[in-house]
């Protein structure tokens, strides 16, 4: 949590995929999985949560495949009319699901492409300004380099990362029918890494 978005850069682990899935061309063994669970702002508010999947299966030396699954609980939610009156409780929530594959390109170097479908469900068919509110769905891809190298620093072993990510490629998101699409939010991540044994 402490690094922030300095993972695109980082070694290849098992949640490469959020930072960048070109990293897993790179990463040791054959295939594997893990999860995270995160209470969020529970000091706060009791009921709010992010759920994380991911894992991949390598097919041979160069080639890698990929996924992973988001899930946001938001909690519950009181919907009330202008007034206060409560019209319902709803809990929104928020998945994405990730498809990717990860190839060695160079001794050094791997490239990586995933497609995500995103669901964003926040009303819950709640009506706003007089017309029903529906769940919003995008598709997106991203693509992503990762370059590694050994080399020598000071007569110590150094490893050297280097990281881009171009994430969220895609369409627009809408949560009702008469409502101006807009664009989810593309993000770029490039970022370096030196690592001294």
């Amino acid at each position: 949590g402490a690094l922030g978005d300095a993972g695109v850069a980082t070694s290849p682990d098992i949640f490469s995929m959020h930072w960048n899935p070109a990293k897993y061309a790179f990463i040791d063994g054959n295939g594997g999985f893990g999860m995270s669970y995160s209470p969020w702002l529970r000091n706060l508010v009791p009921d709010i949560n992010i759920a994380y999947l991911s894992g991949y299966y390598r097919f041979d030396e160069k080639q890698i495949i990929n996924g992973s699954l988001i899930y946001s609980s938001l909690g519950d939610v009181q919907f009330t009319d202008i007034y206060g009156t409560l019209m319902m409780n709803f809990k929104p929530n928020e998945l994405a699901v990730d498809a990717a594959y990860s190839r060695i390109l160079t001794k050094n170097l791997s490239g990586g492409v995933a497609f995500r479908f995103i669901y964003s469900n926040l009303a819950g068919g709640s009506f706003i300004n007089g017309e029903s509110s529906k769940p919003g769905t995008s598709f997106a891809a991203d693509i992503s380099g990762y370059y590694q190298k050994k080399i020598s620093l000071l007569k110590k072993d150094f490893h050297l990362g280097l990281g881009i990510n171009l994430s969220n490629i895609g369409s627009k998101m809408s949560y009702s029918d008469s409502q101006t699409s807009d664009f989810i939010p593309m993000n770029m991540r490039l970022g370096a890494s030196g690592t001294i044994n």
